[in-house]
């Protein structure tokens, strides 16, 4: 394994150094669908359901999102994301608002 490239934290506001992966989400929508079958990996469970596609970075088709969080009370979130966009995989970096939150991770 190689490492190909090392993204700077600073450039996004984060602090790395106290923070923690805490779920794991993949987006798993056809092509434009209005929904996506979302699948949650979190403390070692499986939350799998059919959901409106707002929260998924891919415009049209799948993404894989790791979700990370600063380790203290309102601490932000983040997400690292591998995003399947026609024809093309990107990886993008986006913050988490707390109704995204709310919608994939106390539903």
């Amino acid at each position: 394994m190689t490492l190909l490239k090392s993204v700077d934290y600073g450039e996004i506001d984060f602090e790395v150094y106290s923070s923690q992966q805490f779920a794991t989400v993949v987006f798993d929508r056809d092509e434009d669908d209005s929904t996506a079958l979302i699948t949650i990996i979190k403390d070692r469970k499986i939350n799998q359901f059919e959901g409106h596609n707002s929260y998924n970075p891919s415009a049209r088709r799948r993404s894989t999102c790791i979700y990370a969080k600063e380790e203290w009370d309102g601490g932000k979130i983040i997400k690292i994301c591998t995003i399947q966009h026609k024809g093309e995989t990107l990886v993008e970096i986006h913050s988490v608002d707390q109704a995204e939150f709310d919608y994939l991770f106390n539903h």
